[in-house]
């Protein structure tokens, strides 16, 4: 949508965008609890302060964002439950000594002399329990809302490049009036305006090439283009055929991408049940390591907490994605029930309501990181996929 969006004041209708799905904004993608109702994502949330790029594209399409900063956390590991980090330490991991801050920790694996060997470490888990230790491995996995990060077999060098680009990306929320989707109709109404096209529930199944032309097969069209853009993440672009299509597949850098599966789950309420649960703390976002719930987030900002909305769920760690997988093939009421057995756990005491709608929402890849293994670098990836066959000419070069 991005690209269309940019491309389109110079390229007007000699650009086409084919859509799988039948709304734009892939993991920007919002809900509601009644049609036309207010919005609330299955996927993409907020805007952190140092994302210059997002909060600019804002500004372009003037969108409204409603500053909202963290409050308390609650979270419980083996059996304990505290408000921050560092507690939890003194609490749960003995063996991890007081000076071992989770921060401390993280400087250990990104500054500490180890790194010049990270090459030699077969995934991150393997690097994180020799640097930092196998307790200490324990404490970090357990007090990080992002287990994937974790229990995947990823490649230590390119995960912790990543983790170099991500540990600044903080620190107060912005979230958009209208959810973050309000990105994507205020692109797609500009896009459209400068005379592009666009084709939802138009799924690409075939890119090849003929006469030095790309050719793609939609159920619907048959598409003749000199210039090409692929915005398919890994996950999806293993189903698309064609001799493009195979040729990128058969690439070791796209072989080398790993997908995280994620669960997130969707809740309104008659009351904000929430407003006094722990008393003298305002808890809007709880994690804990004692089931599948992994972590709930309850939303400060106005738009949103006007709805009296929730994600009861969020998941990445593989195990517990396809539980809620098979939990929500057996129907609302089982997901509900396990959402209920969990919440009366990290809020014991508190009378918890029947929730008025439930979403559930698998992405098979929420994000993805590069496979435990690989020669290539985050880095490396990143340039591959800027232009991954050689020889294809790219936008710019004419």
């Amino acid at each position: 949508m991005h690209t269309a969006f940019r491309l389109g004041p110079t390229l007007h209708a000699n650009v086409c965008l084919f859509e799988k799905e039948d709304q734009l904004g892939g993991r920007v993608h919002d809900v509601s609890r009644t049609p036309n109702g207010p919005l609330y994502g299955t996927g993409a949330l907020r805007v952190m302060e140092t994302q210059t790029v997002v909060f600019n594209l804002a500004a372009e399409l003037g969108i409204t964002l409603e500053v909202a900063p963290y409050r308390d956390d609650r979270f419980s590991a083996r059996g304990f439950f505290t408000y921050d980090s560092d507690t939890m330490n003194n609490l749960a991991y003995p063996q991890v000594p007081d000076s071992e801050s989770e921060t401390v920790l993280y400087d250990k694996l990104r500054f500490g002399p180890e790194r010049a060997n990270v090459d030699n470490y077969p995934d991150f888990r393997s690097y994180v329990r020799r640097v930092a230790g196998v307790e200490q491995y324990h404490f970090l996995t357990d007090v990080f809302r992002f287990r994937g990060d974790f229990t995947y077999p990823l490649s230590a060098k390119a995960y912790l490049q990543f983790l170099d680009e991500d540990w600044d990306v903080c620190c107060t929320p912005s979230y958009p009036v209208g959810g973050m989707s309000a990105f994507i109709r205020g692109m797609e109404q500009r896009t459209l305006a400068s005379g592009v096209r666009i084709f939802r529930s138009q799924p690409v199944s075939d890119i090849s090439k003929a006469g030095g032309h790309y050719i793609l097969t939609t159920p619907g069209y048959l598409v003749n283009a000199p210039r090409l853009v692929i915005a398919v993440d890994s996950e999806g672009f293993k189903f698309i055929q064609g001799g493009i299509a195979q040729q990128i597949q058969a690439m070791p850098q796209f072989q080398d991408l790993t997908g995280i599966k994620v669960a997130t789950i969707t809740q309104w309420w008659p009351q904000a049940w929430w407003i006094g649960a722990v008393p003298g703390k305002d808890v809007r976002r709880a994690w804990t390591t004692e089931s599948c719930l992994n972590a709930i987030e309850i939303p400060i900002n106005p738009y949103a907490a006007d709805q009296k909305v929730t994600r009861s769920v969020y998941d990445d760690d593989l195990q517990c994605v396809n539980f809620w997988e098979q939990t929500a093939q057996r129907g609302i009421p089982a997901v509900e029930a396990e959402i209920k057995r969990n919440l009366d756990y990290l809020f014991p005491g508190v009378s918890i309501p029947n929730p008025l709608k439930t979403h559930v929402q698998i992405w098979p890849g929420g994000w993805h990181f590069v496979r435990a293994g690989s020669p290539f670098s985050t880095m490396q990836i990143a340039s591959w996929a800027i232009q991954p066959i050689p020889g294809e000419a790219d936008f710019t070069s004419g």
